[in-house]
């Protein structure tokens, strides 16, 4: 059988061209991944602080980098954000109910927090830097703090009107907060008072207004029909009969009385109670617990010079979220945007 010579290759020449094989293939890759317009990479440095490490991230500019404003310049900021503010607030005490209420509370919660991000963004003069701070630190904390307060009350009537809402923000312990940051703002520069309105009135009771019991307050003169009503709902009310939507007749009957009114023409009726505490009279509505309620049976009022109808009715407790018993009810919870005003 002829031998066969084993060829035999130096381990150098084997090894030189692995390397040029691998250093080509990582060449080809980088040149084919890499953007024409990537801007190359540069050495790094050959030392690095040692207070940062590589997961250390730098601070945010703040504003103390940004040249501080001038008086003028920082007073009209403050008059925007008072511009902004005022109209919220003032809004928030005309609500006439919960829902108005609530929604109110909700933009006045939105201009106070766009004024914290200004202020945040703005560079005050040096001699109020301090009370700069504060001022922006308060409206903060009465946005988040002072406004819920109001808010969520609204959810079952426990609030439902501009003037007992703005009592309870009135007496807030934020709100004070606010007060005195202003203060200082006002005071901290002898040469320029710096002002930001009043932004919410000072501290105020809350309102706890009323009528007589039997006041009319609303009136269908030139009949004979009479109305007696017995309270026993523990709050006050007002009773109202209504054609369709309009209300025709309305008596205000205090808490555990019995109230009897006259004067009541003719007609067809729907009888509406609405009660609670605080009666605004230039609203006709409850500013605190209010309650919305119908009464199932029609008012048929009729008189024909020789007899006349008293209507008789019971006010009661109801619960909002129960549900009307039987096909006429004598008296069922309502949405507060069904009474009418």
């Amino acid at each position: 059988m002829p031998s066969f010579s084993r060829l035999q290759l130096s381990p150098r020449p084997i090894a030189a061209a692995i390397v040029v094989v691998v250093f080509g293939t990582a060449l080809v890759i980088h040149l084919t991944t890499r953007s024409d317009d990537d801007p190359v990479a540069e050495p790094a440095p050959s030392s690095a602080p040692a207070s940062l490490s590589p997961t250390t991230s730098l601070p945010p500019s703040s504003t103390a980098s940004s040249a501080p404003l001038d008086p003028a310049g920082y007073q009209k900021l403050l008059t925007d954000l008072g511009a902004s503010i005022t109209p919220a607030v003032e809004r928030l005490g005309r609500a006439t109910t919960a829902a108005a209420l609530r929604d109110a509370g909700t933009a006045l919660s939105d201009a106070l927090n766009q004024a914290v991000r200004q202020l945040d963004a703005a560079a005050p003069p040096d001699a109020v830097r301090a009370a700069h701070r504060e001022l922006r630190t308060d409206l903060n904390v009465v946005s988040a703090s002072a406004l819920p307060k109001v808010i969520a009350p609204t959810f079952d009537n426990k609030l439902c009107g501009g003037p007992s809402a703005m009592s309870v923000l009135s007496r807030d312990e934020a709100v004070a907060g606010l007060r005195e940051s202003l203060a200082k703002l006002a005071t901290a520069d002898p040469a320029h008072p710096y002002r930001l309105g009043p932004l919410f009135p000072g501290p105020q009771p809350e309102p706890n207004r009323g009528l007589a019991n039997e006041t009319v307050v609303t009136g269908a003169g030139g009949g004979k029909n009479t109305i007696s009503v017995k309270n026993l709902s523990g709050t006050d009310q007002a009773v109202t009969l209504a054609d369709g939507s309009r209300p025709v007749f309305t008596v205000y009957v205090k808490a555990g009385a019995t109230a009897s009114a006259g004067g009541i023409a003719n007609g067809h009726y729907t009888a509406y109670s609405t009660g609670g505490s605080d009666w605004d009279a230039a609203t006709g509505r409850f500013t605190r617990d209010c309650s919305f309620s119908k009464f199932g049976v029609p008012a048929q009022l009729d008189e024909n010079g020789y007899t006349h109808t008293n209507l008789e009715l019971t006010v009661r407790k109801i619960d909002p979220a129960a549900l009307p018993s039987g096909p006429f009810p004598e008296q069922s919870a309502i949405d507060p945007a069904e009474y009418p005003h």
